[in-house]
């Protein structure tokens, strides 16, 4: 077996680009070897702003060689009725390059067919590499590409060279004018420009040699642990920061911290903001003292080593001194205005064109969580009124605008500032709450109802002016609302209504939806339940089981994700496969049947009264469990009808020539059935 090694070269990519990229560089690589049928293992990525990398161990010299079948036209098709081949064989036995006389029949489902037995791989794996990297290369996604000097190939930047190694070996090609070879180049500044590799730990070592860390993971825990180290030096601690230090990552192939300081006047301001004006532009950790109050020092990471810091920390300062400037003066400036102010503007700011302006929006917003107040805490309604009326206001300050990140944020110091009450100023930054996957959610119930309120508004005139969301483009971010919401009512167990909420969503666009709104709301609650299948496969919930839970309703999501999760657990018990085949019977034979009363002077076997007894006394037990959401208990009651079931359908004749006793039989099935479709659709398991 042989290692491959591949590097892309590239100008300075942009930060954001990297990590998305070298993950889908991987995928496409793994996925074409494995549509090769070339076994690999030991996957390695590595990526800077100069570089996308891949490391894979295990190839094999030589595509593995296989007999397979290649299926043509119908037997009666490929020969005539004296058994010579018609022109149908004989063409597809010219396509497939072999002789008419090497054709076979075979029986299969759909009849008897003509195939010819091919040999397929035996090539050498350099040479599918070969072919198959220049294609490869440019399937890599980035949000930008460009075109530069006489190429026409489309890249996120330049390349300027490419490392592809097999076994030691080039791996010959070329692609936008360059070929492919052994040399990579270390740091721009502190590196040698052409270093000869032979392997991949030869790779590693030798960039490392070269101030290159080729290892992101590698870079973020210099990053993190250097910077502890240095404000611990200087009596902080640091504010951590995942985000910022993968961030830092990619922007650096040697990462250096230094410490530096601004004016304490500066900690004047929110924390958030000193905290995002650092990050957002000059990539900064702020630090804290043992109060956990923020201090007026700073932690930078260059990305080379200096001879004299103190030359780039005063630059650091400078830039950083007049950022800091400019968001005390958009502060100060705001603070002249209330958050009423900010929000009458917002009828002057298009959300989009056919829904209207920002204002309307959030007119529709007040109604929406209006109504979900009614639900849920009727009490507080005029907080969550208030909080919905001014939940958007800030995006019409200064600060804002000149931060987009702090949305919710400033309306809330805003808020408070104005003596807003507290739930109210909670509230407003709680309503972009959550902001990403595994983001916080809203703590509050108000923020929460803001929060779904805003989501729903959106989704739902999304969808009525036909922006869906499809493949990779969904520009409104619609899935993550939905998610949004999702994780929001199974956190905090809201029993709602989808189908009313949309409805109640649906009735405020007066006239700004294109589609019917019949339309909109089924395929909305589709939305909805994709959405949820998604998020529970993802959370390891089998693929069969939300598809039987989804069957039988999910208007009341929280209740729906509290059955996927039972189950999940019920099938994870010994006896669920013979269960699932009974139940799937139970469940196959009953649908469609109108049911009706029991009539026990129609049993005939005491197998029938034994099964309706049972079936009556789990009714009756299960109906307290259900009532409690104890899906797992009750599932496990009905479970134990499996014995009794399974003797009935030995003993019994189900399907009878007398109407009256195969309805009788059908209705003592569905009486079981009913318990189960109270959490899922049997049916769709697979046993």
């Amino acid at each position: 077996m042989s290692e491959f090694l591949f590097e892309i070269g590239v100008e300075e990519i942009p930060s954001s680009y990297i990590k998305p990229a070298v993950t889908a560089l991987s995928a496409l690589l793994s996925g074409k070897l494995n549509e090769l049928s070339l076994p690999h293992e030991n996957i390695a990525v590595y990526a800077t702003p100069r570089r996308l990398a891949i490391a894979i161990d295990g190839l094999p010299d030589t595509r593995p060689a296989k007999k397979v079948k290649s299926f043509g036209p119908p037997a009666k098709a490929a020969f005539a009725p004296d058994g010579k081949p018609t022109k149908a064989a004989i063409g597809f036995a010219v396509g497939k390059g072999v002789d008419v006389s090497l054709l076979k029949t075979e029986a299969t489902d759909k009849g008897e067919y003509v195939y010819v037995e091919l040999q397929e791989g035996g090539e050498r794996t350099v040479d599918l590499l070969a072919k198959t990297l220049p294609e490869l290369i440019f399937k890599i996604p980035f949000p930008k590409s460009m075109r530069w000097g006489e190429g026409t190939d489309l890249f996120t930047r330049p390349i300027h060279w490419i490392v592809a190694l097999f076994d030691g070996v080039v791996v010959p090609f070329e692609v936008a004018f360059v070929k492919s070879g052994s040399l990579t180049r270390g740091h721009r500044f502190m590196g040698s420009q052409a270093i000869e590799v032979a392997c991949h730990a030869d790779y590693v070592a030798k960039l490392k040699d070269n101030f290159v860390i080729v290892d992101a993971d590698q870079r973020e825990t210099i990053i993190r642990e250097d910077a502890k180290a240095l404000a611990v030096k200087h009596g902080a601690e640091l504010v951590e920061d995942n985000e910022l230090v993968e961030a830092i990552a990619y922007l650096t192939e040697w990462p250096v911290a230094m410490w530096g300081s601004f004016e304490e006047e500066y900690l004047a301001l929110p924390d958030e903001l000193l905290i995002t004006s650092l990050k957002a532009h000059q990539r900064m950790f702020t630090v804290k003292g043992a109060d956990g109050k923020l201090l007026n020092g700073f932690i930078g990471v260059s990305n080379m080593i200096v001879k004299d810091e103190k030359v780039v920390v005063s630059g650091y300062q400078r830039v950083l001194k007049a950022r800091l400037s400019d968001a005390k003066f958009f502060f100060d400036e705001d603070h002249k205005h209330t958050l009423e102010i900010f929000g009458e503007k917002l009828n002057g700011v298009i959300y989009q064109k056919k829904l209207g302006t920002v204002g309307e929006k959030v007119e529709r917003i007040i109604k929406l969580a209006g109504y979900l107040a009614d639900e849920i805490i009727p009490d507080k309604k005029d907080a969550v009124t208030r909080a919905a009326k001014l939940c958007k206001a800030d995006l019409e300050s200064l600060m804002v605008y000149e931060f987009p990140e702090l949305q919710g944020v400033m309306g809330r110091e805003y808020a408070l500032y104005a003596g807003e009450p507290s739930e109210v100023a909670t509230a407003i930054y709680e309503s972009y709450l959550p902001k990403f996957a595994g983001d916080a959610l809203p703590a509050t119930d108000i923020g929460a109802i803001v929060s779904m309120a805003d989501r729903i508004d959106s989704i739902v005139g999304c969808f009525g002016i036909g922006q869906v969301p499809s493949g990779t483009q969904d520009p409104f971010a619609l899935r993550r609302q939905a998610l949004g919401i999702i994780h929001i009512i199974a956190d905090k167990g809201y029993t709602i209504s989808l189908g009313g909420l949309i409805k109640k969503s649906l009735s405020l666009f007066s006239g700004k939806i294109d589609d019917g709104a019949g339309n909109v709301e089924t395929k909305v609650v589709e939305f909805f339940g994709g959405r949820l299948k998604h998020l529970w496969i993802l959370s390891e919930i089998p693929y069969d089981v939300a598809d039987a839970v989804l069957a039988v309703g999910f208007d009341d999501m929280s209740n729906a994700h509290m059955r996927a999760v039972a189950m999940a657990e019920l099938k994870k018990k010994d006896f669920f496969t013979p269960l699932a085949i009974t139940f799937k019977r139970v469940a196959n034979i009953t649908r469609g049947h109108m049911v009706a009363n029991v009539m026990e002077n129609l049993f005939e076997e005491e197998i029938e009264k034994k099964f309706y007894e049972q079936a009556c006394g789990a009714e009756q037990e299960t109906a307290r469990m259900f009532e409690k959401k104890e899906f797992l208990i009750a599932l496990e009651r009905v479970a134990a009808l499996r014995p009794v079931v399974d003797t009935f359908f030995e003993k019994v004749l189900v399907m009878a020539e007398d109407p009256k006793l195969k309805n009788n039989r059908l209705n003592l099935l569905s009486k079981v059935s009913s318990l189960f479709l109270k959490v899922a659709d049997f049916s769709k398991i697979v046993a």
